[in-house]
């Protein structure tokens, strides 16, 4: 069988308080990257993950959760997490405001920060999550593996149910109503994150006999991130306020 490093301690070589810093300094660097990077990248790519999805923010955190896990104390993890994501946030939506209003935008936080309110809540409680799954992914129990594997695929998952589900209900609720737009090309891009999704989880599986597991636990773990997402979707548009992205 397979060694697998148990995630929480912190590497003797490599001082905790820099992987922390470097661990904070991930999201800032994630958040103007995404709107700088993706129009050079494939619309599949750029667009489909991080921009219009959450599923790219999302991989990169849990990464980086597997990456800390064996050089930060336990406490340490979840809070590179957050602090990687709430970085993430304010750097998206600091860049975009420069983008569209110039850098004297900048000083008007409550013009380009308030609208993100949602999001740097939702920070606080996904950047944790994240990197706890991320450093499970390398525990030596195989429940713990299989939530961190789980959830890679399941980030994935829940991107590609979000338009499938809301076209459903769409269709359900206004089957009078002609369709903009075919949706072939939605649901081959929810294919893709699915298959996307399911791929990760293969090759991140190192262990013998958790790949099969992991696929499994894939699918709860996307209908619970589903839940999650869906549901901050739901109060940023009642609130008016928009989508991230």
């Amino acid at each position: 069988m397979q060694k697998v490093s148990s995630p929480g301690s912190p590497s003797p070589g490599f001082p905790s308080p820099r992987v922390l810093l470097l661990a904070a300094l991930a999201g800032p660097a994630l958040g103007a990257l995404t709107l700088v990077g993706s129009p050079l990248l494939p619309w599949w790519i750029g667009g489909g993950l991080f921009t219009d999805a959450a599923a790219g923010w999302c991989f990169v955190v849990i990464l980086l959760g597997m990456w800390a896990g064996t050089r930060l104390r336990p406490w340490q993890v979840p809070v590179s997490g957050a602090a990687a994501l709430l970085g993430a946030v304010v750097c998206y939506y600091a860049v975009a405001a420069v983008i569209t209003g110039g850098p004297g935008a900048l000083p008007d936080l409550a013009g380009w920060l308030f609208p993100a309110w949602l999001w740097l809540l939702a920070a606080c409680v996904a950047g944790p999550v994240l990197t706890g799954a991320g450093a499970w992914i390398l525990h030596e129990r195989r429940s713990r593996r299989l939530v961190g594997l789980g959830l890679v695929g399941g980030v994935f998952l829940a991107d590609a149910l979000l338009p499938v589900l809301d076209w459903v209900h769409f269709r359900m609720v206004s089957p009078e109503v002609a369709l903009p737009s075919s949706p072939v090309p939605m649901l081959f891009q929810s294919a893709f994150h699915t298959l996307l999704g399911a791929a990760l989880v293969l090759v991140m599986a190192r262990v013998p006999g958790d790949r099969p597991r992991a696929l499994v636990a894939m699918v709860p773990a996307g209908l619970v991130w589903y839940a999650g997402v869906w549901g901050a979707h739901q109060v940023m548009f009642l609130s008016g306020m928009g989508y991230l992205g």
